[in-house]
């Protein structure tokens, strides 16, 4: 009997996903559960499982294309034709409507869409039928660093160049290493500069200028923060708060972390005091429905960390951040940001999150205005540490060190005295870290 696979939905409401790499070719038996392609959506990767056993007579689409859910997929027990009956497919939930086919932006020309040949890897992340295969946030940083990822060794699962393998060639082939973006470092979205009203025209390229498609994670970052920006009416407090002992503490515990292979940051500091907050002011950990007009208050504290990585910005979740101690969060935070720069990051470790926290003072940014993350009410922006004078107890002047602080929340929640009141709290947390050890 022919069966047609067609594209799940993988994640919370996804309409299209990309076919990263195909696990299996035509003419493999396989059986129902087992992996048959890797697909990237919505900032995630992840396998997909057949819902059948047989064997594949078609694969619909080649590597690097983007499919709406619904579309079909695989082919099994049939003549290659995949002209089957629609009805034998499995069910898909809340399929979105059908999209034409679009190549996703990639190192190689997107190929037809014609059954894929057999993909078996060449030694060099390179398939058989000649597409590359790499992940769209290892072709985008091969790409700006001019690489022919045809020539990379593949140390990856199924052949596959990891972004380790990219960074390792730039370091012993010909272009600078100097060139190499620096480990994901956690940092958020900025609200982008209002636009011009209204548009006279689109700018027309010009000579010399380059044209290229949005890459899937670029799409589903422009779509989301437009519509978290268009939708909720935000307020952002700025402040700062003297963190002395806060240097002291960390400067202190570093090593004892050292001795446990854990790289202690202030973020882990930050994510642990957030999530006091959250569970002292209920409304920070919430989540509006204005269609049905209820308020959700969460009881489980998961904290959103923001990172960076060369293909765009990745959110892992530390959950239930109240109940972990500062080194637990610590390692937690560098396991997450490495498994986004390798690209194993799962859609466990990206769901689930309550409350969101960015970092730019890695990268010595002080105050901004992060967006707001979807079926949230708040996020923290965090700023650098600065030497600055400050008035201490006895009335001197001395130099103190000043982190700056930016508390972005949902006003339709969160009024702007109880936005101050949360992040006085978290100046009390930060500016005294033996204080945040005892009240946590």
């Amino acid at each position: 009997m022919t069966e047609i696979f067609k594209m799940p939905d993988i994640g919370e409401g996804m309409a299209e996903g990309e076919i990263s790499h195909w696990l299996v070719k035509v003419g493999d038996t396989i059986k129902a559960d087992d992996e048959v392609a890797e697909v990237q959506n919505d900032k995630m990767v992840q396998d997909i499982l057949s819902p059948y056993s047989g064997t594949i007579t078609k694969l619909y689409v080649p590597d690097g294309t983007t499919v709406a859910v619904g579309d079909p997929l695989i082919e099994f027990d049939g003549d290659g034709s995949g002209s089957a009956d629609s009805q034998s497919a499995a069910p898909v939930a809340s399929p979105a409507p059908a999209a034409p086919v679009q190549p996703a932006a990639t190192a190689t020309p997107a190929q037809p869409s014609a059954p894929a040949a057999a993909v078996t890897n060449t030694g060099a992340g390179v398939a058989s039928n000649g597409n590359i295969l790499a992940m769209p946030m290892v072709r985008e940083f091969a790409k700006s660093n001019q690489i022919d990822l045809t020539q990379v060794p593949a140390t990856g699962r199924h052949g596959h160049i990891t972004l380790q393998d990219v960074r390792n060639f730039t370091a012993n082939g010909p272009v600078d290493a100097s060139a190499t973006p620096a480990a994901a470092t956690p940092v958020a979205p900025v609200a982008p500069a209002a636009p011009s009203m209204p548009a006279p025209q689109a700018i027309a390229p010009s000579e010399g200028d380059r044209t290229e498609p949005m890459s899937g994670i670029r799409k589903a970052i422009a779509k989301a923060m437009t519509n978290q920006n268009l939708t909720i009416p935000s307020v952002t407090n700025f402040d700062q708060v003297e963190v002395s002992d806060l240097v002291a503490h960390r400067q202190h515990f570093k090593e004892v972390a050292k001795k446990q292979d854990i790289h202690l940051t202030y973020l882990a500091y930050a994510v642990k005091a957030l999530a006091a907050m959250a569970k002292k002011f209920p409304e920070f950990n919430a989540s509006l429905d204005m269609q049905k007009e209820t308020v959700v208050y969460h009881q489980a504290v998961n904290v959103g960390v923001a990172v960076n990585a060369p293909s765009g910005l990745f959110v892992p979740v530390i959950h239930d951040a109240d109940r972990k101690s500062i080194l637990t969060i610590a390692q937690e935070i560098e396991d997450l940001a490495q498994a986004v720069r390798e690209g194993t990051i799962k859609p466990n470790q990206m769901h689930g999150a309550t409350i969101t926290i960015s970092n730019l003072g890695s990268a010595r940014g002080s105050w901004f205005t992060p967006i707001i993350n979807a079926n949230e009410v708040a996020i923290l922006g965090l700023g650098t540490i600065s030497t600055e004078p400050v008035v201490n107890a006895a009335g001197a002047v001395v130099a103190g060190q000043n982190m700056k602080l930016s508390l972005t929340y949902d006003h339709r929640l969160i009024d702007g005295m109880l936005g101050q009141g949360g992040m006085n709290y978290l100046k009390q947390l930060l500016g005294d870290p033996e204080y945040m050890l005892m009240e946590v």
